[in-house]
């Protein structure tokens, strides 16, 4: 009995290590088996390289855009019983000047004062310019070279008053090509000359016409030379006008004379004129004569103006003017002499 009891406690015995050993060998099993889930090798992603900056250029075919321009207000006052009294804008320009290259450049400028009258917009001045070294070509719309320079004017001037020619015998402005610089081997001589449409605006006949001037000008003298050859209107009615101007500074004074003859579509007219200023600091007195022909085939119509001026110059770009203007007629005498204030202003 002692002997079966011996042999089954050692068969017990031996039954529980090998059943330890199994089960220590499937535990480590199933731990290596959770590991080799949960513990897979990590999925490397390679970063790819930056993308290199792409720099965009937009480039403009202007080298330089330059704006400016000027402002003008004006009161009126007139003898004249029927005519009001009025205050206006009479100038309100914005000037672009492009520049392309050194030797193209583009001006466009735009009046706006006429807006406060009711009107619209206009160009005034819109052309493109070459420059060579022979000479300076304008295409487009601009000042006719016809007369004394209008932008040296020292009194308030418009159409139809001060000088009264202006924009009569010829238009101010028209569209066409232009020419202009110094005479080669003629120091102090220069031309300047025009093919236009003749109307100051879009053309009514088949011709073109021309214009000029020629002046010689040093330090102290500016003297000119001008025509104007062609048709006129629908009917082209012979246009053969001529200038003569001449201004001579000696400080503090300036003289400026000035003679037009020329025919316009209604009549023949004659204009001259003499003028004496004297700039004193900041202050300059001014007086002027002029004599106003409106058409030369007939008597009793001249005009005569003295006009009695003073400017005062607030800084380099601002100044005010007063011109008062004594008007004569020939035969029948007007109650119309005006009193003419401005204020003028450069942007």
């Amino acid at each position: 009995m002692k002997k079966v009891i011996v042999w089954l406690i050692f068969l017990f015995v031996v039954s529980s290590v090998s059943f330890g050993a199994v089960s220590k060998k499937v535990v480590k099993k199933s731990v290596v088996k959770i590991k080799s889930e949960f513990e897979k090798p990590s999925i490397i992603v390679p970063v790819p390289a930056p993308v290199p900056e792409t720099k965009v250029e937009i480039t403009s075919f202007l080298k330089k855009l330059t704006m400016n321009g000027s402002f003008r207000v004006r009161y009126t006052a007139s003898e004249v019983l029927a005519t009001a009294d009025t205050l206006s804008i009479s100038r309100a320009r914005i000037k672009l000047t492009g520049e392309i290259t050194p030797d193209i450049t583009f001006l466009v400028q735009p009046d706006f004062s006429a807006l406060s009258t009711g009107a619209n917009v206009t160009l005034t001045d819109v052309y493109a310019q070459f420059k060579t070294p022979y000479t300076t070509l304008r295409v487009g719309q601009f000042l006719l070279p016809f007369g004394y320079d209008s932008s040296k004017y020292k009194t308030i001037f418009a159409a139809g008053f001060n000088p009264t020619y202006y924009g009569l015998i010829v238009p101010a402005r028209d569209y066409g090509v232009r020419a202009m610089g110094e005479i080669p081997m003629f120091a102090g001589l220069y031309y300047d000359g025009a093919i236009i449409n003749g109307t100051g605006g879009a053309d009514v006949n088949k011709t073109k016409d021309i214009v000029g001037r020629i002046n010689y000008k040093n330090d102290s003298l500016d003297l000119g030379l001008s025509g104007y050859y062609g048709k006129a209107g629908v009917t082209e009615i012979s246009k053969k006008d001529i200038g003569m101007d001449v201004e001579y500074k000696f400080s503090p004074y300036q003289v400026v004379a000035e003679y037009l003859t020329g025919q316009n579509i209604a009549a023949k007219i004659q204009d001259y004129y003499l003028q004496l200023s004297g700039m004193f600091d900041n202050h300059e007195p001014l007086v002027k004569y002029e004599v106003y022909d409106l058409d030369t085939t007939t008597t009793g119509n001249i005009v005569n103006t003295l006009t009695l001026g003073y400017g005062c110059y607030f800084d380099k770009t601002t100044k005010g003017i007063i011109n008062y203007n004594m008007i004569n007629e020939e035969t029948t005498q007007i109650n119309n002499n005006t009193l003419i204030l401005e204020f003028q202003t450069q942007i």
